[in-house]
């Protein structure tokens, strides 16, 4: 009996610097990105018991896990202060009105969420893969730490996004 030997169609390796983040809300943000992290996907699923020995049964409910990115911090701080300006309006800790002057409508610069895109290449730099993360929203940003007794670092910072859910599509 002769073996079949399969051999992939693409024999390159995914690059770890060919991609493009863009987040609508957000413009700075694109140039500054130093790392995403394209979050897992797990599906939950039922323990049921039998007489003989417990049964794992899918369910239907899927948890994503937060989007971490990491910016380089611009000198005037740009991209740190479109998402300090986002979660401290989703926050607004100094009235009732938890709104403020956010808006519902999707796709405004001063929307409550936003949806972005991550588009990984081919090591030719051509869109191969789109991630559409929805309704995607700041939950957290990190500390900057500033130290006058090591050498100069450029600094970053790491942002948190949450999301309903994301997509997953090839590129043709």
């Amino acid at each position: 009996m002769a073996e079949t030997f399969i051999s992939p169609v693409n024999k390159s390796f995914l690059s770890n610097n060919k991609y493009q983040f863009i987040l609508s809300r957000m413009p700075n943000i694109e140039f500054f990105i130093q790392n995403i992290t394209l979050p897992a996907m797990t599906l939950l699923s039922t323990d049921t018991q039998t007489p003989f020995t417990r049964i794992s049964i899918p369910s239907n409910q899927l948890v994503f896990d937060p989007l971490d990115i990491t910016i380089a911090l611009d000198e005037d701080m740009n991209a740190w202060f479109e998402v300090y300006n986002w979660i401290y309006q989703l926050g607004n800790p100094t009235g009732y009105d938890k709104l403020g002057n956010l808006t519902r409508t999707a796709g405004q610069n001063n929307s409550i969420t936003s949806d972005a895109t991550l588009t990984i290449k081919t090591n030719s730099n051509n869109p191969n893969v789109r991630i559409t993360f929805k309704d995607l929203y700041p939950s957290s940003i990190s500390n900057i730490q500033f130290t006058s007794t090591e050498g100069q670092e450029f600094l970053t910072a790491n942002i948190n996004f949450n999301y309903t859910t994301y997509y997953a599509e090839r590129v043709v």
